[in-house]
């Protein structure tokens, strides 16, 4: 080797060694963090410990799944920080990458499982206001305040979103706002009721009375006109998407022994019937075609089965039938009122509210009816019940402490547990619909 190769051989190992000192060859090293609680619902206040993270925080930052945080406090050891709006599609549980970075490098990392909070409508002092809690009723936080007399408040698919109604100058229009209380865009200038998600989350289907009677309309979640779908004089209420998105059940009292589409009815309204159509508005079909009050229909998870509410044989009664009307069957055939019938997200089983006893109390039965279970046992109220998004747990409102509240219990009724404290009603973990004619 000449003299030439060995100077630049050594030349070049200075070089290196010299160069490993730099930050960019030598990041500093990334520690585990580990967030205080583990798991949660947005606005969650989380505890990131760890070690490493500088005494301020300057223009560092947390991150879950990318999205940041907001920071609440920043030592060397511990970082207090809420939960920013990860989505959970289908209401499943998230795992977030929690990343903490500091001047620009990342110094820690951990998971955090983001779970689906439960909406309910709580009575403050003002009226009625629209609030999240966590599963295990922690961090009761406000999502939208100044509500009227609630009707009905929904879940965007993916968990970022909420629609409901508020009150506003004497009416009350359908209303979106992000789940962490930001972004509140009202989408009708006019009174709507009862709104359901699209499965994609663009549009919004809700029943109004502002053509002088009930119809069903559309509007887009991100804003737009509003069109009327129904287009009929009588009453078009109650409407729930396929879970494809491709069709809409509702309830109508239009008579069905004359064309769908007439301008006017030929004949007086009958009881309501349950009808589905295009998502478009289009090929309105008459699905339970019978003089009894059939109403309230509710799409299995997998779109095959509807359940719904009828009198046809003396009382009311929770029947099934299939997608397209075949098949139409009692499932509960007992002499107490039997309604607000709710899908387990699997499809295998139904919960629902029964008088049976004497008192609304809440039954769960499999989805042909068999199985019938008490779930509740209090001399007082008990009815909405709404499914967790893995199946093991029901949410629902009680009155056994003397008002109404919102407990939480297991699929099979065991450790009910109380999770709020003030006035509270309706509470909505998954999807929670159910006609709310309730006790004094």
């Amino acid at each position: 080797m000449t003299r030439r190769t060995l100077c630049l051989v050594a030349s070049l190992g200075l070089l290196l060694f010299t160069l490993s000192g730099c930050d960019w060859l030598s990041p500093p090293p990334v520690n585990p963090v580990t967030p205080v609680p583990s798991s949660g619902a947005v606005q969650t206040r989380v505890t990131i410990v760890g070690t490493g993270f500088g005494a301020a925080q300057g223009s560092s930052e947390v991150t879950f799944s990318s999205l940041a945080a907001s920071v609440l406090s920043w030592s060397d050891s511990t970082i207090s920080v809420r939960v920013p709006l990860v989505p959970t599609p289908g209401g499943k549980s998230t795992i977030a990458s929690v990343i903490v970075t500091v001047g620009g490098k990342i110094v820690g990392n951990g998971t955090f499982t983001v779970v689906r909070g439960i909406l309910y409508m709580a009575e403050r002092v003002g009226g009625m206001e629209l609030y999240l809690v966590n599963p295990d009723g922690s961090e009761q936080t406000r999502v939208v305040g100044g509500l009227g007399v609630p009707t009905y408040c929904a879940w965007s698919p993916d968990g970022t979103r909420v629609a409901s109604t508020k009150l506003l100058s004497g009416y009350q229009p359908l209303c979106v706002v992000d789940a962490d209380g930001s972004d509140e865009l009202i989408l009708t200038d006019f009174n709507a009721f009862f709104p359901t998600w699209s499965p994609d989350g663009s549009r919004i289907a809700f029943q109004t009375d502002r053509d002088g009677n009930w119809e069903v309309y559309v509007v887009d979640a991100d804003g737009g006109a509003p069109a009327n779908l129904t287009h009929y004089p009588d009453l078009d209420a109650w409407p729930s998407w396929s879970p494809d998105g491709s069709r809409i059940l509702f309830y109508s009292t239009r008579p069905t022994t004359f064309p769908l589409d007439a301008i006017e009815p030929k004949v007086p309204p009958l009881k309501p019937e349950i009808m589905v159509m295009n998502a478009d508005g289009t090929g309105v079909t008459d699905l339970t075609h019978n003089t009894a009050t059939d109403w309230f229909p509710f799409w299995s998870p997998d779109g095959t089965k509807i359940a719904f509410q009828s009198d046809r044989e003396g009382v009311g009664e929770i029947f099934s039938m299939n997608s397209d009307g075949s098949g139409q069957t009692n499932l509960t055939r007992n002499a107490g009122l039997d309604g607000g019938p709710t899908w387990s997200p699997d499809g295998t089983k139904i919960a629902f509210v029964s008088e049976r006893d004497g008192n609304p109390e809440i039954y769960v039965m499999n989805a042909d009816g068999t199985g019938q279970m008490r779930l509740t046992n209090s001399p007082a109220w008990d009815a909405g019940p709404s499914w967790s998004p893995d199946g093991t747990r029901i949410a629902f409102e009680s009155k056994r402490d003397g008002d109404y509240r919102i407990y939480v219990m297991n699929a099979d009724g065991t450790n009910q547990t109380r999770l709020t404290g003030e006035t509270t009603a309706y509470p909505v973990w998954m999807e929670s619909r159910w006609p709310a004619t309730r006790s004094p």
